[in-house]
This record gives C-alpha cells, sequence and structure tokens, in this order.
C-alpha cells in the first residue's frame, strides 16, 4: 500500500506553468482595462469642463479669460469657471495637465477659432505628449479612433466647443 498523497514534481510544475499561462494572459488585458477606465475618466472631466465653459459663456456671452495652454491653479479662468464646476480638476487621471483655448484667434489642431464663445479643451492622453494630430473639417470622423492596442492610449483626447472631436470610437 505505497499511496502518495501530496504534489509530486510533476504537478508542480504543472501548477507553475498554468499560473505564468494566466498571468500572460491576464496581465494585457487588465492593463487595456486600467487604461480605459482612465480615458472614460478623463472624458468625464472634460464633459465637466465643457459644461463650466458653455454655462459661463450662456451667463456672460462671451469665453473666459483666454490661458491660450496649460491649464493652471493661478490663472484667472479658475476663478471665472469655479462657480460653474462640480469640482476643480486641472489634471487628467494619467496626471497630465488639461489644455484650454478660448475666445476668437486661437489656432490648435488645425481649428482656428472664429469666435468669442469658441473653446478647445485637450488631455495630451497618457504619453502627456501633443500628438500632432490636425482636425479635418472634409474628415470630421478622422478624429475618432479604434482602441485596439495600449498605445492607443496615447492619442489626445479633443473637445471643441463642448464636443469631442478627437475620441475613441464609441
Amino acid at each position: 500500500m505505497n499511496q502518495s498523497r501530496g504534489f509530486t514534481v510533476g504537478h508542480m510544475l504543472l501548477t507553475i506553468v498554468l499560473f505564468f499561462v494566466l498571468v500572460l494572459v491576464g496581465a494585457p488585458l487588465y492593463t487595456k482595462a486600467k487604461e480605459r477606465a482612465t480615458q472614460i475618466s478623463t472624458m468625464s472631466d472634460m464633459r465637466m469642463w465643457g459644461r463650466a465653459l458653455s454655462s459661463y459663456i450662456e451667463d456672460k456671452g462671451k469665453a473666459p479669460t483666454n490661458p491660450r495652454g496649460a491649464l493652471k491653479y493661478k490663472k484667472p479662468i479658475i476663478t471665472e469657471l469655479s462657480p460653474y464646476l462640480e469640482a476643480i480638476r486641472i489634471l487628467d487621471w494619467w496626471g497630465h495637465t488639461f489644455w484650454i483655448w478660448t475666445g476668437a484667434g486661437n489656432t490648435a489642431y488645425g481649428i482656428t477659432t472664429q469666435k468669442e464663445k469658441d473653446f478647445l479643451l485637450v488631455s495630451t492622453g497618457k504619453a502627456g505628449l501633443r500628438e500632432g494630430w490636425k482636425y479635418d473639417p472634409q474628415k470630421p470622423e478622422a478624429g475618432f479612433f479604434k482602441v485596439s492596442d495600449i498605445i492607443d492610449f496615447e492619442n489626445d483626447l479633443i473637445m471643441w466647443n463642448n464636443t469631442f472631436i478627437r475620441c475613441p470610437k464609441k
């Protein structure tokens, strides 16, 4: 009666191999899900800023003081918009500063703002670098991208007058 109890070396090796296969399959899925959640949260914050800007414009008839670039706490736009904001969050969920241009005469991403009520709001994505994408009014759908790989989270997210023109396809 030589019945062995417990794991043999073969069982242990099989367990280790299965564990590593699960890690190899699960890690990329986890990373992509985490980045997608970060992107969704960033877009939600951008919508909050867009609503605040639109409400301010509706009340005042023009966009707030034009910061022309990186959003910072000491800029007048924060004071002007604070009554319209649910929360003041100047960083996207990747930890990079939102960029904003308000009023006429701004040129960014191939768009030249024409009216005092115009605004652009940008998150530079996971990498925190402007990707160089340009808006083409002949092909507005060209701004929508499919998220198929982790590098796609480095694409900028761009809102123009409260409408996303650069973001993931739905």
